[in-house]
């Protein structure tokens, strides 16, 4: 952990550098973990393994409502990396984009940037669950149960994540297209 203390600036010189480069990025194929490989960190923060489960418990969980699966993009990536890093330069203060079209959650954990946190994030929006019923949204159940309506609005078809290192925690943020949680609307 060592490292640790040099991940931000690092973040903030990948941020800076991909602004210029951004059409010409790619993402990293998923690949399987193992001891003795190194984890390639995108510019969103996340490695392959990362992106992809957050993606896969994102369709686990809408699976279960009968909605259709959710497709990486990098671009929602770049842009969930791009806010987080602001909300980490102005002292981790949870607030969300203005004037974006995407729909977005966003957690922050005290615990380390380990690999856990990203899963971490979509269990807690997903366990407002419990607090959402059926109906169509209003500004009562939504405000109880927005991050996990947003993770299962049929009409969403794409998903982009990042993680940031924010004082001694991280903050996870997810961009969703096109943006849910219509109020008068039912997420499924």
């Amino acid at each position: 952990m060592q490292h640790r203390n040099n991940y931000l600036p690092l973040l903030c010189l990948t941020l800076l550098l991909s602004v210029g480069c951004a059409e010409q990025q790619s993402v990293r194929a998923p690949q399987k973990s193992t001891a003795s490989t190194a984890h390639i960190l995108g510019s969103n923060g996340l490695d392959g393994d990362e992106e992809q489960a957050i993606l896969s418990y994102h369709n686990q969980i809408r699976a279960s409502v009968g909605v259709p699966p959710l497709h990486w993009s990098k671009e929602l990536a770049q842009y969930a990396a791009n806010w987080g890093a602001k909300l980490a330069a102005q002292g981790c203060a949870m607030q969300h984009s203005q004037d974006s079209s995407y729909g977005e959650n966003l957690f922050i954990s005290s615990a380390s940037q380990d690999h856990e946190a990203v899963i971490e994030a979509a269990k807690a929006w997903e366990s407002e669950k419990i607090n959402y019923s059926g109906e169509a949204l209003n500004k009562a159940n939504w405000s109880q149960s927005g991050h996990y309506t947003q993770m299962v609005w049929r009409d969403t078809t794409q998903l982009g994540c990042a993680k940031v290192a924010c004082n001694s925690g991280v903050v996870v943020v997810c961009n969703y297209d096109p943006a849910g949680n219509f109020i008068g609307k039912k997420p499924y």
